[in-house]
């Protein structure tokens, strides 16, 4: 009677593991990114509205804020901004130009595709250089 497995065996359901685990590890990178990107593409609506909130009580004046810190001050009393001051994945900030303006999401340095962008206009244009 024969008990266990033969070396021959075992080395192939280690190289059939490693073979599914290459395929696997990429993908799930990508969709964490995927997902990193929605919340952020979120996170951006949720600023602009703000924004607007905001110019509707100032005469449509605008306001530019230059990173996530900023937001909480310029725009926190029109919707909650603490969890978004606080992301440590992007770093919002509203651009002012023309009588428009852009909100813009930057990837964090020391991140994958750090210094990428996602961009959303006034008018609800999404633009910017991440895809990931």
């Amino acid at each position: 009677m024969r008990r266990g497995f033969t070396l021959v065996e075992l080395i192939i359901v280690v190289i059939i593991i490693g073979v599914l685990g290459s395929i696997a590890v990429p993908q799930y990178v990508a969709g964490v990114e995927r997902s990193r990107a929605g919340k952020a593409r979120t996170v951006m609506m949720i600023i602009s509205k703000a924004e607007k909130m905001r110019a509707a009580d100032n005469n449509g004046a605008y306001i530019a804020c230059a990173a996530s810190a900023n937001l909480q001050a310029n725009l926190g009393s029109y919707t909650e901004m603490t969890d978004i001051a606080a992301d440590i994945d992007w770093d919002y900030s509203v651009g002012i130009g023309g009588g428009n303006f852009t909100v813009t999401a930057t990837k964090r340095a020391g991140l994958a595709n750090a210094g990428e962008t996602i961009t959303l206009s006034d008018g609800g244009v999404w633009g910017g250089t991440f895809a990931p």
